[in-house]
């Protein structure tokens, strides 16, 4: 499974919530995180994620994404499960299969010289 990209949003929506923007509301901060995010994520995830900011900016959300529980931080993981769910199955390995009890050991591959010194 791969979790990287959620790390990512999460860590990116985190950052930016904690730079604040000074003038911009706590709402207007914590959705554009969530538009931030929504960048760096699967079209599964952008969508949940672009989705909450909008909420957020039309219902004047105050609190910060930094804080659990809130809409930011909710947002951030309905968009993990998300990503997680439009996840494709990952391809069977290719190579040599994994030797199970009483499968003949197969002998080492060699060059065919024999090996220096020793004789």
């Amino acid at each position: 499974m791969k979790i990287t990209a959620p790390v990512l949003a999460l860590a990116a929506a985190f950052g930016l919530a904690g730079c604040g923007g000074g003038q911009q509301s706590p709402a207007e901060n914590t959705a554009e995180a969530l538009d931030n995010a929504a960048e760096q994520s699967t079209p599964e995830a952008a969508a949940v994620l672009e989705n909450q900011a909008d909420q957020i900016r039309d219902s004047n959300v105050t609190q910060p994404i930094s804080e659990p529980g809130s809409a930011g931080q909710q947002a951030l993981q309905d968009a993990g499960n998300a990503q997680v769910g439009g996840a494709q199955a990952a391809p069977p390995a290719e190579g040599a299969k994994p030797h199970a009890a009483g499968d003949p050991v197969p002998p080492p591959q060699t060059s065919g010289t024999a090996p220096h010194g020793g004789h």
